[in-house]
């Protein structure tokens, strides 16, 4: 299977929101392939493993599980510890809104992560990241989970990880636009259960954006979800809310620049988010919608001289074929925005693009995209863009 393929039991994961110590998502691929209708129906008790995670987070959690299923975690605490990495290299072409061309080679990503499976209880994770021109080396997760499935349905997880708001999947290279508005990483506390087709848990953290000065765990989440696998289909249903929109990763930064000189804001922002797949064969659907649930303070974020109240959706459909004995899979997306000029996203983008599994765990992908900014009226350029974007992705 290729690093980039999301296919028609990978897509079913959009629903569920529980955390990333549970099956991953390509490992479930293969049980869906492998095992009866009874063991894929428990498989999609645990289908969002890894909600609200980056797709580089869930490529290194799907190496770093089907290392666990190869060596079986046995024997002394040496062999209960995985390591796992991913190498991203994207070269890009851009017509810009405005002014000349651009194109560059980067290293997108470098991701190296660790797993130790503690006890039957305990799980420990934690992993590093470099993106080129974009985040300095840093620990990027780094968490515990007490969790046994076989037992109890509740788990509880600590420490700093991707909040469970959104599910941000997508067959195509660049990440779409709900993950720009609502990724959110923060060191937080989660707990949460797992019963029959149903997920579900609540968060709370304090957030890195502060509300009239206060330094206090004050923000919180919610997410539920329901997700079927059966052997030739799979759906799924996922709804979620965060009590400050602003503490996602894009916004505080924004947010804080804007406040420059203004002090800290007054009113939290809340943000809501629900998200729908289907799977057949090897079809696949992809939809997500994602909103705040009132307008921003004027001085935090605006549009068009008031509050900005941003939402984004992504539309998207994938199907997984076979050339030459590989792995390709081809995809088409239609993505929007509203009152987000200030985050500097498009009102409205078209994708498409192909994956090839070229070798094991290594895949060749090419993506075209075509922006459209806001109107002049509303403070944007009404002019259009176009980006071509390769990347060469290894797990390893």
């Amino acid at each position: 299977m290729s690093v980039r393929t999301v296919s028609a039991a990978i897509t079913l994961a959009l629903a569920g929101q529980i955390p990333a110590h549970a099956d991953t998502l390509e490992q479930r691929v293969m049980r869906l392939e492998q095992e009866n209708q009874t063991q894929a129906r428990l498989i999609a008790e645990q289908q969002a493993a890894l909600a609200g995670q980056p797709e580089r987070i869930k490529r290194l959690e799907t190496t770093l599980e089907d290392k666990r299923m190869a060596q079986n975690w046995g024997g002394g605490w040496f062999q209960n510890i995985e390591i796992a990495g991913l190498i991203e290299v994207e070269a890009n072409h851009t017509s810009p809104y405005t002014g000349s061309d651009e194109s560059d080679i980067v290293l997108a990503t470098f991701e190296l992560g660790i797993a130790a499976q503690v006890n039957d209880w305990v799980e420990a994770n934690a992993s590093l990241l470099y993106e080129e021109d974009d985040t300095d080396l840093e620990v990027d997760n780094a968490y515990v989970t007490i969790a046994n499935l076989d037992h109890s349905p509740l788990f509880l997880s600590a420490g700093q990880f991707y909040v469970p708001f959104g599910n941000y999947e997508s067959n195509l290279i660049s990440s779409p636009l709900t993950k720009e508005i609502g990724e959110t990483r923060e060191t937080s506390a989660q707990f949460g259960f797992v019963h029959g087709d149903f997920n579900g848990s609540v968060y709370t953290f304090n957030g890195d954006r502060k509300i009239d000065g206060e330094n206090e765990i004050g923000s919180w989440g919610a997410n539920l979800g329901f997700a079927q696998a059966f052997d030739d289909r799979a759906w799924s249903l996922g709804v979620g809310y965060i009590s400050d929109l602003g503490d996602s990763d894009t916004l505080q930064d924004v947010i804080a620049d804007n406040r420059a000189g203004l002090g800290d804001a007054t009113e939290r922002t809340g943000g809501w988010t629900a998200s729908a797949a289907a799977a057949f064969g090897p079809f696949n659907l992809i939809g997500e919608y994602l909103a705040a649930t009132e307008e921003f303070e004027v001085g935090s974020l605006s549009f068009e001289g008031q509050g900005a109240k941003p939402t984004a959706w992504n539309i998207e459909a994938g199907y997984t074929f076979e050339v030459m004995g590989k792995e390709v899979v081809a995809a088409a997306a239609y993505q929007g925005s509203t009152e987000a000029l200030a985050l500097e996203l498009p009102e409205e983008r078209w994708l498409v693009g192909v994956s090839v599994g070229i070798f094991d765990n290594t895949a060749l992908s090419l993506e075209w995209s075509y922006d459209t900014d806001y109107d002049r009226a509303e403070g944007g350029t009404g002019e259009s863009a176009n980006t071509i974007l390769a990347q060469l992705a290894v797990e390893f």
